[in-house]
């Protein structure tokens, strides 16, 4: 089997040498001959599959990506081709998951809600949506789950409509870009929407650009009564609308998913498909590529209590993950760069856009982390360090 493996996937040739017969490529290079007697091709969302690249792909028989999204690949082309596609779905769903809860600890943080009393509207229960519901019952908050289509194929957990999420004091989206069909996602959040919310509401955006009405929405935000907002992505991403940062409270360059655990994890989904595709067993694993990390020790406040305070869970989840480092990032990157009508202006915008993403620093998930906790800590609350993800060792006399 020959396989054409994109140069951005992590570890993608250790995973792949004696699989088949590798080789790698630049996205930036990569052309419709590069294709030819390649029977697999693998790749990140960097690359476009596009009738015009398939052209000369005579031999190919599998496309898969080692992403969440699809949204670069032409599925009906491949399909027509008969060509079988995959995804690597659900492989940074907890680091979304974990994105979404630094947000909300920020919020109570800051006082812009009280998380207890709150409750949380989670906008597709997919493998994010899931991710997250899993974080906030370890916590102990309030949910509300929207997903027509999952209920509709008979998905057993309780469903609410967009009206009964357009009520909770937070909606954090995680849904799919999908263009057509019975539930369409784009501008999914429109005028009417926003309308519906109020500055006492927090409106995360953690899936696609395309989801939110970004007109609809600049107009919400410089009327009065406005929803606090976060997002991470954008509308014709990397030539983004900076003018979204004045009115947004946290904005980041669609790295909510970006942890080395996410990108990996992505990579070692594809090499099992195509270890199952070539009739071979998939021997590696995560923990072949994965460094370990040095433990953390914690000076809980209240150890022996019987559930974990609000400020210790801030103070320890925002050591592994602080959301606001990644909001200075980009808006330093970004602030003399303002978005015009001219070209030159717009291309600079996209290249560093596209530089965050591709120089994002080095984000490990809290299954990564070892937490030593005192040894006088309640398993209530280690109970729920280790429902978080965290591994738990007691301090030692």
């Amino acid at each position: 089997m020959k396989i054409l493996l994109e140069d951005t996937i992590p570890f993608g040739e250790s995973y792949l040498h004696n699989v088949g017969e590798v080789s790698t490529y630049a996205w930036q290079n990569l052309a419709a001959s590069d294709l030819a007697d390649i029977d697999i091709l693998a790749l990140r969302s960097t690359t476009k599959v596009t009738p015009e690249l398939l052209k000369d792909a005579n031999k190919l028989q599998f496309v898969t990506t080692a992403t969440a999204g699809t949204n670069h690949i032409d599925k009906a082309c491949l399909d027509a081709n008969n060509i079988a596609h995959s995804s690597a779905a659900g492989c940074n769903a907890v680091a979304v998951a974990e994105y979404v809860l630094s947000v909300l600890l920020h919020a109570q943080k800051s006082k812009k809600l009280d998380l207890y009393s709150a409750t949380v509207g989670i906008v597709g229960a997919g493998n994010v949506g899931t991710a997250l519901s899993v974080l906030l019952d370890a916590i102990g908050v309030r949910y509300k789950l929207c997903d027509p289509p999952l209920q509709e194929a008979g998905d057993k957990r309780a469903f609410v409509g967009m009206d009964d999420i357009a009520g909770c004091d937070v909606i954090t989206l995680h849904v799919p870009f999908v263009r057509g069909g019975p539930y369409p996602t784009g501008n999914l959040i429109d005028s009417t929407f926003l309308r519906l919310l109020n500055d006492h509401q927090l409106l995360i955006n953690a899936c696609r650009g395309e989801v939110i009405d970004e007109l609809a929405l600049h107009a919400r935000l410089a009327s009065p009564n406005a929803p606090t907002v976060v997002l991470d992505v954008f509308n014709n991403e990397p030539a983004i609308d900076t003018r979204l940062f004045e009115c947004c409270w946290f904005v980041t360059p669609h790295i909510a998913g970006h942890s080395v655990e996410g990108k990996v994890r992505g990579t070692q989904m594809i090499y099992e498909q195509i270890c199952h595709r070539t009739g071979q067993k998939a021997t590696k694993t995560l923990s072949d590529f994965l460094q370990s990390i040095p433990p953390i020790r914690v000076a809980l406040q209240h150890p022996t209590a019987t559930c974990l305070s609000v400020e210790d869970l801030i103070d320890v989840f925002h050591r592994i993950y602080d959301i606001s480092i990644d909001d200075k990032d980009m808006r330093q990157s970004l602030e003399k760069v303002q978005m015009a009508n001219d070209n030159a202006q717009s291309e600079n915008v996209s290249a560093h856009f596209a530089a965050l993403r591709k120089q994002y620093r080095v984000r490990r998930e809290c299954s990564a982390h070892i937490l030593i906790v005192p040894n006088n800590t309640s398993k209530e609350i280690m109970k729920t360090f280790e429902c978080l993800g965290f591994s738990i060792q007691l301090e030692q006399e």
